[in-house]
């Protein structure tokens, strides 16, 4: 089961496949029902706006999660405002499984791939409801991070907060 991952800027059928299961994720969030996530349709036209600035921002890394070649799945990495580089160089903005893709170590996989391809300080945010989310983050940080992460609560949130090092090549160690 190879998981990669791939730019979605470089596609448009990667980009319209984003749009087009991004509806499924914020019906997942609002599942929760904390308010913090939008409802279908509330934000209409602006929908497409709100997805088009994630490739258009450079400081916004928009991936297609695959599985054997085929898409399961989307994260979208962030660099915060250079402000708030003080103390994380990037952030897990939204990250997404699809159903049938999940409990197969596709999203931890996936994980796994964009903390080791950007090394620094990250965070990674849930909504302190979504139960679901609390667990897969901590088996996978605390796994990917031998334990060393910090979790925080705030306004409903849960923050998780961790360093990632450039690993060392065979021809170095």
């Amino acid at each position: 089961m190879p998981v990669t991952l791939r730019d979605a800027r470089d596609s448009e059928s990667d980009r319209q496949w984003i749009r087009a299961v991004y509806r499924d994720y914020l019906s997942e969030l609002s599942a929760s029902k904390s308010g913090t996530f939008p409802a279908l349709g509330e934000w209409g036209d602006r929908e497409g706006e709100f997805l088009a600035g994630w490739f258009n921002d450079s400081s916004a890394h928009p991936f297609v999660i695959l599985q054997d070649g085929l898409r399961v799945g989307f994260a979208l990495v962030a660099r915060p405002a250079a402000l708030q580089r003080r103390t994380t160089d990037f952030r897990m903005a939204e990250f997404f499984v699809v159903g049938p893709a999940r409990r197969r170590g596709v999203g931890a996989c996936a994980a796994a791939l964009l903390f080791s391809r950007f090394n620094g300080d990250w965070e990674v945010v849930e909504d302190e409801y979504n139960r679901p989310a609390l667990g897969f983050w901590r088996r996978v940080i605390g796994r990917h991070t031998g334990g060393r992460y910090t979790e925080t609560r705030c306004a409903g949130e849960v923050c998780h907060r961790f360093r990632t090092l450039a690993r060392p090549s065979a021809a170095q160690a």
